[in-house]
């Protein structure tokens, strides 16, 4: 069994930082430095630190699907045909390795995950979908949510509770 690692203590500079970094990925490490009031060396020492604890995950930048070419999205709601913890790990293996499925949960009531897929036409979806049917992952059924409009996406993780340790 994968035991949890233990939480990193962050102190009030460490929060101060990852706010920064989480609002501006791109921020020069001089710059970063001058926001938080920490010398260059000191706020370079802190992200490294981050970073090698896994609290910072990575960088990465966030393309508008408009402009790349059209793209939907949907939430897709699976089941498993079993629910014995060897299918759970088939399954989740499996989708590692599909670069369409943006992202996938574990969810517990009663669906088994909910994954966020692409596609640049709901014709090549249902075909992506039949093919993971056919593919041997062990869905049992799944139900498909279109996204319309994206609301509210892609927002920073709230900073505030960690303030007050």
């Amino acid at each position: 069994m994968k035991s949890k690692p233990d939480p990193v203590r962050l102190d009030a500079w460490d929060v101060r930082i990852l706010s920064e970094v989480q609002s501006d990925g791109r921020i020069s490490k001089s710059e970063l430095a001058k926001r938080v009031h920490l010398s260059a060396s000191a706020c370079s020492e802190r992200l490294r630190i981050l970073q090698a604890a896994g609290i910072i995950e990575g960088f990465y930048a966030r393309l508008s699907p408009a402009l790349t070419g059209g793209v939907i999205f949907v939430m897709v709601e699976v089941v498993l045909d079993r629910h014995r913890l060897e299918n759970q790990r088939h399954f989740e293996t499996a989708i590692q390795q599909i670069p369409e499925i943006l992202d996938c949960w574990a969810i517990g009531g009663r669906i088994d995950y909910l994954m966020r897929v692409s596609s640049p036409s709901m014709a090549a979806y249902q075909d992506f979908m039949e093919g993971l049917l056919q593919a041997g992952l062990g869905i049992d059924q799944y139900y498909s949510l279109v996204v319309t409009k994206p609301v509210k996406s892609n927002s920073p993780i709230p900073l505030s509770a960690l303030r007050q340790r």
